[in-house]
């Protein structure tokens, strides 16, 4: 009995020997995929953007997704969105979109100018000599008010063939346009200015005749602009208070008003 015990667990130990040498044994790889650690950073807009909107630094936050998010979203790379000054939307975008450097562009880029102007408006281009323009500096997407200088003795527009103001008797300055938008500006020129501004077809209008008969001043807008006469208009008669202006002919003696 005990001999028959002994060649049973002899044969026991072999079996299991031969086995262990196979591999049975051995931990099998596991199937299950890796967990991958890798992220990418991503951004959205908080509030939609229209075209032709500028994007604003608070309208947009950063977070981060997981790789495999990002590769059904088609991301590859972190975001980075770089703001300049006047960088408007080229499309309509929405607040689930992920955002790309792409779907913004910049006042110096091809294009700019068809996308910011709205419907109806027409881009109109206009240079003064930087020293007309009165106030602090302005960048793309400001608002201007334009003022023009005429006189009732004297054209002093473009159209004048006297670049000279002989005289100061009617000068007056007033409002003609307010709340003009900028739509392109080349800084380039150390004295001129050359402006691109949004115009509706009543104000290029006033610009074609208020260019030809008198000097054009610009002033950055304020917040005053929707009372369009505040400030902004002016005669000789506010510099000079006791300038007699006006001459009449009584018989043959002249007399002053």
């Amino acid at each position: 009995m005990s001999q028959r015990l002994f060649f049973i667990t002899a044969m026991l130990s072999i079996s299991i020997g031969v086995l262990g040498l196979s591999g049975v044994f051995q931990t099998q790889p596991s199937t299950a995929s890796p967990v991958s650690h890798i992220s990418y950073q991503v951004a959205q807009l908080k509030e939609p953007l229209k075209k032709g909107q500028i994007l604003e630094s608070g309208n947009f936050r950063y977070f981060r997704i997981n790789e495999e998010t990002a590769l059904e979203k088609g991301v590859s790379y972190n975001t980075n969105i770089s703001i300049n000054p006047g960088m408007i939307a080229k499309r309509n975008i929405s607040t689930k979109e992920y955002l790309s450097q792409n779907d913004f562009i910049n006042p110096d880029d091809p294009g700019y100018v068809d996308a910011v102007i709205k419907a109806g408006m027409t881009p109109y281009s206009l240079t003064i000599e930087k020293k007309k323009f009165i106030g602090s500096g302005i960048s793309v997407g400001d608002k201007v008010d334009i003022m023009i200088l005429t006189s009732d003795d004297q054209n002093i527009g473009e159209s004048s063939r006297n670049k000279f103001i002989e005289s100061f008797r009617t000068l007056s300055v007033s409002p003609l346009l307010q709340n003009v938008r900028i739509l392109a500006i080349d800084e380039e020129n150390d004295e001129l200015l050359p402006l691109t501004i949004e115009l509706d077809r009543a104000q290029v209008a006033k610009m074609v005749i208020a260019r030809r008969i008198g000097i054009l001043e610009v002033i950055k807008s304020t917040d005053n602009y929707l009372k369009p006469s505040l400030g902004l208009s002016a005669d000789t008669h506010d510099v000079l208070p006791n300038f007699k202006s006006v001459t009449e002919i009584r018989g043959q003696q002249k007399a002053f008003n």
